[in-house]
């Protein structure tokens, strides 16, 4: 056989085992909960994933509601533009009503015919009142003549006295 190497352990045979301390048998216990930590990373990663949910839902809504915001903005810019078209239809009519062909084209439509002769009409029987040669609502021509000047230094403080202003009369 060949020599051992020095400076190694002695082997054991095979056959014997080795020998161990014998243990102290404990006694059973309660097992203990898992570690606090893994439990809130699971409640921290449930908590994340229903919040992304509420936000999903949000921003749905949210969604649904400026859609048929949008919807009832259109079908007032349309209902707007048809007033407007409206508008300017009506505008046009009144505007054509309005012209002389308008008028003569209504006056016609209701009846009415172009006189065959033109007539003054006056208020008086002919030759009982002359025509004006001027103005005749000029103050020139009239007798109106203004009210005459009221003395304040006088009147002032002064309490009127009862039916000073009846029917432009006065009590003095």
């Amino acid at each position: 056989m060949a020599p051992r190497a020095q400076g190694r352990a002695t082997q054991r045979a095979p056959a014997t085992p080795a020998s161990r301390p014998e243990r102290k048998r404990r006694d059973l216990k309660v097992a203990e909960a898992p570690a606090a930590a893994r439990r809130s990373i699971t409640d921290v990663g449930t908590l994340l994933a229903l919040g992304m949910f509420a936000v999903c839902l949000a921003l749905a809504a949210l969604h649904a509601v400026l859609v048929e915001n949008q919807a009832s903005l259109d079908d007032l810019i349309e209902r707007n533009q048809l007033s407007r078209e409206r508008i300017d239809q009506l505008q046009a009519e009144i505007a054509f009503l309005d012209s002389p062909e308008g008028l003569a084209e209504h006056a016609h439509s209701v009846g009415l015919v172009p006189a065959a002769e033109l007539v003054l009409l006056t208020p008086v029987g002919p030759g009982q009142l002359k025509p004006p040669v001027t103005d005749p609502f000029s103050l020139g021509l009239s007798d109106y003549e203004p009210p005459p000047a009221v003395d304040t230094t006088r009147s002032a403080g002064a309490i009127p006295t009862r039916g000073a202003f009846t029917r432009g009369k006065s009590a003095g």
